[in-house]
């Protein structure tokens, strides 16, 4: 048995000086009741207090709409101030607006003001200067994002997404002009860790935002949106009673694992691997590494000792969003939790009926860690999983993986002994703890321990039509990889010759050897990226427009028999933004080194395929996988969605009689065809699958690369080669 460390390095400012601040319940992060959820941490205190930048980041500042005298703050990390835990934006909520803004332009002076105002100052000096006095222009609020003027204020709806502003592509006067639009021409500056901002009077909130990925959805249906009028509240809770449907409702409280509270941020700091940075009250630095320091920092928090669980499932979505993991129809419990593994009560996942879990309960004064031993609803299929993203596992695992005999319990032979198998082995996580108390945490897990059981319905009938019988299905794994359908990069591209990358960062847990012969099938944790390119087709002036979905190894638990012994798992990682191609040249997406592509013919159905292998240079077993349709073929997926229908992946209706069966070629290919769906939650929330009238088909020859016919068709052999050819040579 391995089992891995799962150690973080946290390093971030502690973003106020002092701990002499108090808070309420009601200013508390997380669920009020089971309606409301508090994303936004507020705290009190007297007189005036320094804020300070949590990380190096970018800043965008916006107008607080509860107060004219007021300002907030949009932070974007620039660089993770803990690795694994991929933060978005943090929104700072509150600050003086006389700290920032003086008539329209930007306060202070490269000598006076706020260490943000100094040092902004400090950076637009040095830009100009070399310049003539007479063409330094003013330093404009605006310049950082800030809407001063009722046509500037216009220009920034509270609509548009935050996105839009860190992404955005300057605007100029005309085609012909060289000098932007003052309107649009802000560049948010890059400020470093523990940066005095500004200062707070009486009371400040603070969110932290956890990233999805950078993209977004077109006319996105979800009741939530990380627009400019949230980013401008004073502070901001979730609140499903203004939701009409029970779906929109579920919608809602699904935003809630968005959101991380701050003190259990400050608290991943007290493992003993953690740095955080204060500022002293005579403006020195002081670095604490010790637990004991950490807490106090956190004591006037009500939430500093809760333990937050994160749980996602199925589909991205939070554990029991689809109500399959109850214990019974008469047991609706779906979790047993406590601090002994022979001491867990039942009760049902999520606090307050939102989809994060707290547990707050005192424990063994002597002991330096407490202990979260909880245990999950199962079916006991075979590749039922738990893979802990963040939190350190204590029970049995493979590398952070808990599945076959660490996850799944076995019925006694005695029959006096009773073995509740719809629950699986109690798994442990430690944490930090001062005395009795746990240290302010959070454990992020993705745990796959039931299938879900799908109504095929081959068409969706007219509602005056007799509805199709549906064929009864489980979900492949395939069926919960393939996402981003209709997702759209945040990063702006200014020609063709640039084409989109986008990314998901929620995590997804997959196998990669399909069979069941073998005893250890290899399991990973992977993040989905979507690329477009274009390939030359019969002459210099007609291209294919391709769309590739490919996996990436976030971990992995690997079978080493099978592998060489430089490990590729690893390589190949997420690489955001865009693709850029030189134009009038045949230049086709390339998987990164080590992986490649080899074509094999094979004729299905009287049609020559040219067949599509995923190979790797040193001749290991790939750990990837990709699909492979035209732009068009993707287009035709897309047009299936409209405002109604969420969380789309793509959906492949085997057309052999099992799953497990092939097809052999005339040339001696055995080869898996499909037809290419859509799979996606209702306006009810009910997951259907749909099909364009024009039917997709697509190919697998190794489980490891499915493609369309079209796709492959002017796909060129890599030159690389593997040790196998390499020695046949």
């Amino acid at each position: 048995m391995t089992f891995r460390s799962n150690k973080l390095h946290p390093q971030s400012h502690f973003y106020i000086n002092g701990s002499d601040f108090t808070q309420s319940a009601e200013q508390a992060f997380g669920a009020l009741n089971n309606t409301q959820f508090r994303t936004t941490t507020t705290i009190s205190f007297n007189g005036n207090k320094n804020i300070y930048a949590l990380c190096n980041g970018t800043v965008f500042l916006q107008p607080q709409s509860n107060d004219s005298n007021k300002v907030n703050i949009i932070l974007r990390p620039f660089k993770q101030p803990i690795k694994g835990v991929n933060i978005k934006y943090i929104i700072y909520r509150g600050l003086n607006k006389t700290d920032f803004i003086d008539n329209g332009k930007i306060a202070g002076s490269e000598t006076s003001g706020s260490g943000f105002v100094r040092y902004i100052w400090s950076e637009f000096n040095r830009f100009y200067g070399e310049e003539d006095s007479e063409t330094v222009p003013e330093f404009l609020a605006n310049f950082i994002g800030y809407p001063f003027t009722s046509e500037q204020l216009s220009q920034q709806d509270d609509s548009h997404l935050i996105d839009r502003y860190f992404f955005k592509i300057a605007s100029f006067f005309d085609e012909e002009a060289t000098e932007e639009d003052p309107t649009t021409a802000y560049e948010f500056p890059v400020v470093p860790r523990g940066l005095h901002l500004g200062s707070a009077t009486e009371q400040v909130g603070i969110d932290i935002i956890l990233n999805n990925g950078d993209y977004f959805i077109e006319n996105d249906p979800n009741p939530f949106q990380l627009n400019l009028a949230y980013a401008r509240l004073a502070s901001y809770t979730l609140d499903t009673s203004t939701e009409s449907t029970n779906f929109k409702k579920k919608l809602l409280k699904e935003v809630a694992t968005q959101f991380i509270d701050i003190a259990a941020f400050y608290g991943l700091h007290a493992n003993g691997k953690g740095k955080l940075h204060v500022t002293n009250d005579d403006g020195s630095e002081t670095k604490l590494t010790d637990k004991t320091d950490i807490y106090q920092k956190l004591e006037n928090f009500v939430t500093k000792n809760n333990f937050y669980i994160y749980l996602q499932s199925n589909r991205q979505r939070s554990y029991n969003f689809y109500q399959n993991y109850q214990h019974s129809d008469t047991n609706l419990n779906t979790i047993k939790i406590g601090t002994e593994e022979d001491n867990l009560n039942e009760d049902v996942f999520g606090t307050n009926e939102w989809p994060i879990h707290v547990f707050n309960q005192t424990q063994n004064a002597a002991t330096e860690n407490n202990t979260i031993v909880f245990q999950l609803i199962t079916d006991n299929h075979i590749e039922a999983a738990l893979f802990s993203q963040i939190g350190e596992l204590a029970s049995a695992n493979e590398e952070g993986f808990v599945r076959n005999e660490n996850l799944l319990q076995q019925s006694s032979e005695d029959p006096a002994v009773v073995v509740d198998t719809n629950y699986t082995k109690p798994i442990t996580i430690t944490t930090p703890a001062i005395g009795e108390h746990t240290i302010a945490a959070f454990s992020q897990l993705v745990y796959e321990g039931k299938q879900i059981i799908l109504q095929d319905y081959e068409t969706q009938q007219p509602l005056n039509e007799n509805p199709v019988e549906p064929q009864i299905v489980y979900l492949k794994d395939i069926d919960d990889l393939f996402g981003l359908v209709n997702a759209i990069s945040l990063f702006s591209v200014v020609n063709n010759t640039q084409l989109p990358i986008v990314i998901d960062e929620r995590l997804q847990i997959i196998d990669f050897i399909g069979d069941n012969t073998i005893v250890n099938k290899e399991i990973a944790a992977i993040k989905l990226k979507k690329i477009e390119d274009r390939l030359q087709t019969i002459n210099d002036e007609t291209y294919l427009n391709r769309v590739t979905y490919e996996s990436s190894v976030h971990e992995i638990k690997r079978n080493t028999s099978l592998y060489k012994r430089n490990a590729s798992a690893k390589i190949g990682g997420v690489v955001g933004n865009f693709q850029t191609y030189e134009s009038g040249r045949n230049n086709f997406y390339r998987l990164q080194s080590p992986y490649f592509l080899r074509t094999e013919l094979f004729t299905d159905d009287g049609n020559l395929i040219k067949g599509l292998l995923l190979k790797v240079e040193n001749d290991e077993v790939p750990t990837k996988k990709v699909l492979g349709l035209t732009k068009d073929e993707n287009n035709l997926l897309k047009n299936l969605l409209d405002n109604t229908l969420l969380n789309p992946k793509i959906y492949f209706k085997t057309e052999l009689f099992d799953e497990e069966e092939s097809n052999t070629s005339s040339e001696g290919v055995k080869y898996k065809p499909y037809k290419i769906g859509i799979i996606a939650e209702d306006s009810s929330g009910k997951i259907n699958t749909f099909f364009p009238d024009q039917d997709i088909k697509a190919y697998t020859i190794d489980n490891f690369i499915y493609f369309t016919k079209d796709y492959s068709e002017y796909h060129i052999d890599d030159v690389r080669t593997t040790i196998d050819q390499f020695l046949t040579l």
